[in-house]
C-alpha cells in the first residue's frame, strides 16, 4: 500500500536527518553536506521499495491418499448474506479515503509550486529593465529581486555598483552549482511527503547549505564585514521557495558560518558514522518475503514445479447441451487453465470478526491475492470476483465466463452452539448442484493435497452446504474455509504470509490435478 510505503520513507528521513543534525550540520564541509542531504533523500525512497526474498527448500515425501468422496456435517457457520434492508450501509473505505485526501493535498501543493514559478515569470516580464547575459536588472517595484531563478540572476537596479557586484557574485555560485535543481527536487519531495514535519526541516537545511556555499565563495573576494552588512541591509522574509534569495531571514547561522574557521581534514572521518545509520535503515525498512519451496518426492509432480502450466482441455460447463463438431481434428482442444477466485463477503458485508479485530472480508481478500500470485507463477489465468473492499451480490459473484474451476475463499468462526469448534481448513460443496460429481472430484482432490501440510488441521472429508454459490455455479466450484479466526493458534498461523502461500500452493496442486483429468 502506497501510504505504508510513504510512512516508511518518512521514518527513514527522520533517522537520516537526526544523524545529520547530530554529526554534520555544524561542519564546514558544505559540499559533502550537500551530497549527504541529497543522497540520503534518495536512499529514503529507495530502501522501503526494496524487497528481499528468502527462499527455503523443504523436501516433502508425497504420500498420495487415494481419491475418496466422503462427507462430514458436524455443523456449519457460513451463511449466505441476505440484505433485508436493515443492513448497515456504511461502506466507507477509510484506506481509500485517506489515499484520496493525500492525493488531493499533493495535487494542491504541486499546483501551488507551478503557480509560484508562473508568478516569477510574470513579475520578470513586467519589471525587467535590462538583460545582460544571465543578469536581469529589475526596477524597485519588483517583488522578485536579489535572487537567482534557474540560470537567471535577478538584481535590483537601485543598488550601488559595488553592492550589485556582490549580489551577482553570490548568486552566480547558485547558478554555476545548479542549486535550482536541488530546490526543485526537494520542493517536489516536500509536496509528496507533506504530512512529514521532518521534510520541512530538511528543505531548510538544503537552503542553508546553498547559502553557506555561496557565502564562502563570495567572502573570498569581498570584505566580510561589508558583505555581512549588506546581508543585513537586504534581508527579507523567506516567502518564495522557488528562488535562491541573496539575503533572507534568519541570518544568524549564515554569519556564524562565514566567520567560523574551516574544519580540519581529519574531521571528515565523521562522515563514516553514516554507514551504521544506513545499515540501521536497511535492516529496519527493507521488506522481507519468506518463500518456502516444497520439493516433493514421490509419484506425483512436485509442488515446486510451479512455473510449468498444466495441460487443460476445454470443457463447456456453462452450456446445458453438448455440441459436437464433426470436422474437429482432435478429440480435445488444449486451452490455458482458468481459475476464478472469489474473496467472500466485502463492502457492507463484513461477515465475522477475528479475535484480533480483523474483518473476515479483509482476511479473505488477502488470502485470495496471495493465491492469485501463486497461480500466476504457474501460468494459470486468474479471474478475481473482487480486487478490493467491494460489496457484490451473490449472483454477481457467479461465473459468467468459461473457466476450469471456481474457488470461493472464506474464514470460519466458532459457532455458539458448537461444543468443540473445528479450528482448521474445511472444503465445501453442495449436493444440490446438478454437477455435484464433478464438484466432488475437485473438492476431494484439493482436500487430499491440503492434508499434506502439518501446520493446520484439515477436515478429513468434504462438507455439504446449501449456499447459493455452491448450488448454482455451472463451473466446477468449491468453498474453502481457511481456518477458524476465533481460535488463537489458527489465527496466529494464518496471519503469517508464508503459511498462506503454502496452503495456496496445495490448493493449486489439487486444481492442477483436477484440470488434467480430461473429459
Amino acid at each position: 500500500m502506497i501510504l505504508i510505503y510513504l510512512l516508511k520513507v518518512s521514518a527513514c528521513t527522520f533517522v537520516f536527518f537526526a544523524a545529520y543534525q547530530l554529526l554534520l550540520a555544524k561542519r564546514t564541509f558544505f559540499n559533502l553536506n550537500r551530497v549527504y542531504l541529497l543522497l540520503t533523500l534518495v536512499f529514503s525512497f529507495t530502501i522501503p521499495a526494496i524487497t528481499i526474498e528468502n527462499r527455503h527448500e523443504v523436501v516433502v515425501h508425497n504420500q498420495e491418499v487415494p481419491l475418496k468422496i466422503g462427507y462430514n456435517n458436524d455443523g456449519f457457520a457460513e451463511k449466505d448474506y441476505v440484505d433485508d434492508g436493515k443492513a448497515n450501509f456504511n461502506t466507507i473505505n477509510w484506506n481509500q479515503l485517506l489515499l484520496y485526501a493525500y492525493c488531493f493535498i499533493l495535487a494542491v501543493l504541486v499546483f501551488r509550486m507551478l503557480l509560484m514559478m508562473l508568478h516569477i515569470k510574470l513579475q520578470l516580464r513586467k519589471h525587467t529593465l535590462n538583460v545582460n547575459g544571465a543578469v536581469v536588472l529589475v526596477d524597485g517595484q519588483s517583488t522578485i529581486k536579489n535572487c537567482s531563478f534557474f540560470n537567471r540572476i535577478i538584481v535590483d537596479s537601485s543598488l550601488k555598483a559595488d553592492q550589485r557586484q556582490l549580489v551577482i557574485k553570490h548568486e552566480s555560485v547558485h547558478v554555476q552549482q545548479l542549486h535550482a535543481v536541488d530546490k526543485l527536487l526537494v520542493n517536489l519531495i516536500t509536496a509528496i511527503l507533506w504530512f512529514n514535519p521532518i521534510i520541512y526541516f530538511w528543505r531548510n537545511a538544503i537552503d542553508h547549505n546553498h547559502e553557506f556555499l555561496a557565502d564562502r565563495q563570495t567572502a573570498r573576494v569581498a570584505d566580510k564585514k561589508e558583505y555581512a552588512s549588506l546581508l543585513l541591509n537586504l534581508a527579507v522574509p523567506s516567502k518564495n521557495i522557488a528562488v535562491n534569495s541573496f539575503s533572507k531571514l534568519p541570518l544568524k547561522n549564515r554569519i556564524m558560518m562565514m566567520y567560523k574557521e574551516p574544519d580540519l581534514k581529519y574531521q571528515k572521518l565523521a562522515y563514516l558514522a553514516i554507514l551504521p545509520v544506513l545499515l540501521i535503515c536497511c535492516m529496519a525498512f527493507i521488506n522481507r518475503k519468506e518463500i518456502t519451496v516444497e520439493k516433493t518426492i514421490g509419484q506425483n509432480q512436485p509442488s515446486a514445479d510451479a512455473a510449468q502450466a498444466p495441460n487443460v482441455y476445454a470443457m463447456n460447463y456453462l452450456n446445458s447441451s453438448i455440441k459436437v463438431n464433426p470436422n474437429a481434428r482432435a478429440a480435445f482442444k488444449e486451452v490455458k487453465p482458468t481459475l476464478i477466485i472469489d474473496a467472500g463477503h466485502g463492502g457492507k458485508d463484513d461477515a465475522s470478526t477475528a479475535l484480533d479485530g480483523q474483518k473476515e472480508k479483509d482476511l479473505n481478500l488477502r488470502a485470495v491475492k496471495i493465491l492469485a500470485e501463486e497461480a500466476a507463477k504457474r501460468g494459470i489465468k486468474v479471474i478475481l470476483t473482487r480486487k478490493d473492499d467491494q460489496f457484490l451480490s451473490l449472483r454477481d459473484r457467479l461465473p459468467k465466463q468459461e473457466a476450469t474451476a471456481f474457488i470461493s475463499i472464506h474464514h470460519n468462526t466458532a459457532s455458539s452452539a458448537a461444543v468443540a469448534p473445528f479450528g482448521g481448513i474445511e472444503v465445501y460443496v453442495s449436493k444440490l448442484n446438478p454437477n455435484i460429481r464433478i464438484n466432488e472430484e475437485l473438492g476431494a482432490g484439493i482436500l487430499n493435497r491440503l492434508k499434506q501440510q502439518n501446520g493446520l488441521a484439515v477436515k478429513e472429508s468434504l462438507k455439504d452446504a446449501s449456499l447459493l454459490l455452491l448450488r448454482e455455479s455451472k463451473v466446477p466450484e468449491v468453498l474453502i474455509e481457511m481456518g477458524n479466526v476465533s481460535d488463537v493458534k489458527t489465527l496466529d498461523y494464518i496471519n503469517r504470509e508464508k503459511n498462506i502461500r503454502k496452503i495456496s500452493n496445495l490448493i493449486l496442486d489439487g486444481f492442477v490435478q483436477f484440470s488434467k483429468r480430461g473429459c
